[in-house]
């Protein structure tokens, strides 16, 4: 069944035209129910959960998308869009400093996390998804990754990190202290907001990888 198909026969008539009209609105409302389910718990939302939420009947869901897995596809599609945004608005930037561009990266990305916490349950691919969609967020996270490490050659060209840091490496310590930054917030509850730690997480970052980081921050 794609995106667009009918539901079964039986549909209620008047849920069926309401559908219709708002059906671009209806599947962001979905999204962002799941989003909301995954804040209250570490488990697989099941499409009757998320029917209840969004006060729908299951077949009803299934005008929308084909099921929980195409959800959890738009959920990680949304969440990529997000991470690489900062990075290609500050890849315009007219800045000497690559530094001071993946701060200002880093501080953007942990209050999207921070204004859309069940997210964070699957940037840490935690145990939400199957193994086809967890191997699928984990190519994102890699992909991320080499936007990261791309920035960090830059920093090396402009004399901003040593030149025996490894690129990879320091990407890759990047990617994990955003982790553990939404892992503090989860842990938490959702108390303790990623913004709260923003400059030690960067401070880490700069100690880790040899950077100045009062330079990073002018």
């Amino acid at each position: 069944m794609s995106l667009t198909d009918e539901p079964a026969a039986n549909k209620n008539h008047d849920e069926m035209k309401v559908d219709r009209r708002r059906r671009p609105e209806r599947r962001v409302e979905i999204l962002k129910a799941v989003m909301t389910l995954l804040e209250k718990g570490n488990r697989r939302v099941t499409t009757a959960e998320l029917a209840a939420e969004v006060g729908l009947s299951e077949a009803a869901l299934y005008r929308h998308f084909t099921g929980m897995s195409a959800i959890f596809q738009a959920l990680t599609e949304y969440l990529r869009e997000h991470l690489m945004m900062p990075l290609e608005q500050s890849s315009a930037l007219d800045s000497d400093s690559s530094l001071r561009r993946l701060r200002m990266v880093m501080e953007q990305q942990l209050k999207f996390f921070a204004d859309n916490p069940g997210l964070c349950r699957i940037f840490l691919v935690e145990g939400v998804m199957t193994r086809v969609e967890s191997l699928a967020m984990s190519e994102m996270v890699r992909a991320y990754g080499q936007q990261i490490r791309q920035i960090v050659v830059r920093a090396q060209e402009q004399g901003e990190l040593p030149a025996g840091v490894d690129p990879e490496s320091a990407a890759q310590f990047y990617v994990g202290l955003m982790q553990a930054a939404t892992l503090r917030f989860v842990i938490s509850g959702f108390t303790v907001s990623p913004i709260t730690d923003m400059a030690m997480t960067w401070s880490y970052f700069c100690r880790g990888v040899g950077a100045d980081e009062q330079r990073a921050a002018a």
